[in-house]
């Protein structure tokens, strides 16, 4: 089933707002007014150079066309109307985009309803598991079965014999009450500990709160890069901030004390802040850009705590866990904009067309950190390449994800197994291409890369991530992964879905799971 965009609703609107004709912006984009007619009324998809265009011509950023915020709960709708739940009664996508323009509300409604059924779902599964492996919790599961068992039993033969001496009576009566104040105390217990196990969980995921703040800022806080830029001259030596550099300014402004240890005397963390000696352990096992990345952290910590904490009141956080994550979240922002200047870094990512591996040389920092602050890049009137971004294990878990490209990210489960970011696993180290088309025929590039992140030496198991950064193909040009391909031939486009039960595509022997599609049928 093919999205239903709203951005030709967008078109139509800007057109009228500056009292253009369908004719003239169909000349000042290059297209034909029969085509912007059908654009117009949502019956052609769109993007790429034609977006450019038509953004160009109404003097509008692309990303004001597309519309971030209203392609995100349409895409958590197109997620929503795919699960198996709605088999019997289908939702179309299309009812589900009008929903959508005209009480965007209710549509947001029903995604937030969505997401506490699958994570009461989650936790119904957990609990499920739980039952069956934790040994109290099978022990008291037992016990509650045969007090039940017991009290039936006495039930039964109070029952069934009527002519009982009294004695006898009294004696099964004792019984009963006995057993239900057995079977009071061990439901008791369960229930606490159950709670005190945090089996209880708030109606909406910490992760998704935070990725919601994410993406309604468009991951740019301008606070937090003004702050970055008003503290690196104080901080910086040269023309890069280096470890020593952040070392020596927490010495100098805090009486901080940066101390490399063995891996073992702070595993399993691979760094430590011990606030009150006022000492910072970092694992000889970690490689030198991530220990500067951890130094700018604690950085933001001892200086930015202000700004970070105005824009945590200012989100829609309700969780003290939601808090927390976003916090950690925000602190890594600005240790990216402390080491990564915004203006700087731009220009350099646009000199060398991206290059992200040049990039990594130029700044000190892996590749994870270049590719996050690419999708940061997002100033008003200095904006870079809309990018997307995405972070999954070895078991193709989804650890972190971002999109201002457009591209669908899937929030439930894992991605389309054609994607990029699965086949950089299997040549580690090694970068991974791919110009793909989607189902509303939509192409974007794709780049990925696998790094393993030791924790520590010989006997420590490292991590293994797959981190995949890509954009729209319309922007193509201006990477250097896009040279020797030929962007403008979509036959040449890898064929991907999001997730296989958002995809309908027929001719995929990839699919695990099936999905229904109302449009056609089983």
């Amino acid at each position: 089933m093919a999205r239903a965009p709203l951005t030709g609703h967008r078109i139509r609107t800007a057109r009228r707002d500056r009292s253009m004709t369908q004719v003239a912006l169909a000349k000042a984009a290059g297209i034909s007014p029969a085509y912007l007619n059908l654009i117009e009324h949502n019956r052609r998809s769109i993007g790429g150079t034609v977006l450019l265009r038509l953004a160009e011509a109404l003097e509008l950023p692309p990303a004001e066309l597309t519309g971030s915020e209203e392609n995100r709960v349409l895409s958590d709708l197109d997620e929503l109307a795919g699960d198996p739940l709605f088999a019997d009664s289908p939702l179309l996508l299309k009812d589900l985009t009008t929903v959508l323009g005209v009480a965007p509300g209710v549509a947001s409604a029903m995604v937030t309803l969505y997401r506490a059924y699958r994570q009461a779902a989650e936790q119904n599964d957990q609990l499920s598991e739980r039952l069956s492996h934790d040994p109290f919790l099978a022990h008291a599961a037992h016990s509650v079965v045969s007090r039940i068992t017991s009290i039936r039993s006495f039930a039964e033969i109070l029952r069934d014999y009527g002519d009982l001496e009294t004695a006898d009576r009294e004696r099964f009566t004792g019984s009963m009450a006995e057993e239900s104040e057995r079977l009071s105390e061990v439901a008791s217990e369960m229930f606490s500990f159950l709670n005190s196990r945090e089996a209880a969980r708030a109606s909406a995921s910490p992760s998704d709160e935070v990725d919601d703040l994410l993406y309604d800022q468009n991951n740019f806080f301008e606070s937090l890069e003004r702050a970055a830029d008003q503290l690196r001259p104080r901080i910086l030596s040269g023309d890069v901030i280096y470890l020593e550099d952040l070392i020596r300014y927490l010495e100098k402004k805090h009486s901080v004390a940066v101390k490399r240890v063995a891996p073992e005397e702070i595993a399993p963390l691979r760094y430590r802040w011990e606030p009150e000696g006022k000492m910072l352990y970092l694992s000889k096992g970690l490689p030198p850009a991530s220990s500067r990345f951890e130094a700018a952290r604690l950085v933001s910590r001892l200086d930015a705590t202000e700004a970070v904490d105005a824009q945590i009141s200012a989100a829609r956080l309700t969780t003290d866990e939601a808090i927390h994550k976003a916090r950690e979240a925000l602190h890594s922002y600005f240790a990216g904009a402390l080491i990564l200047p915004y203006e700087e870094f731009r220009a350099a990512a646009e000199e060398t067309r991206h290059d992200i591996e040049l990039l990594q040389q130029q700044y000190a920092a892996s590749w994870e950190q270049v590719c996050h602050r690419l999708t940061s890049l997002r100033r008003p009137g200095s904006e870079g390449i809309p990018f997307h971004l995405l972070r999954t294990d070895i078991a193709g878990n989804i650890s972190k994800r971002f999109s201002a490209s457009g591209l669908q990210m899937p929030r439930y489960g894992g991605a389309c197994p054609r994607w990029a970011v699965h086949h950089a696993l299997l040549t580690p180290e090694k970068l991974v291409t791919q110009l793909v088309e989607t189902q509303d025929r939509a192409n974007y590039l794709f780049i990925a890369k696998s790094e393993t992140k030791a924790s520590g030496g010989y006997r420590e198991p490292s991590g293994v991530y797959s981190i995949m950064i890509g954009c729209d193909a319309a922007f193509a040009g201006r990477m250097v992964y896009a040279d020797g391909m030929d962007v403008e031939r979509a036959r040449v486009a890898v064929p991907i879905g999001i997730t296989c039960r958002q995809c309908s595509r027929d001719d995929c022997a990839q699919r695990v799971h099936a999905r229904f599609d109302p449009e056609q049928g089983e």
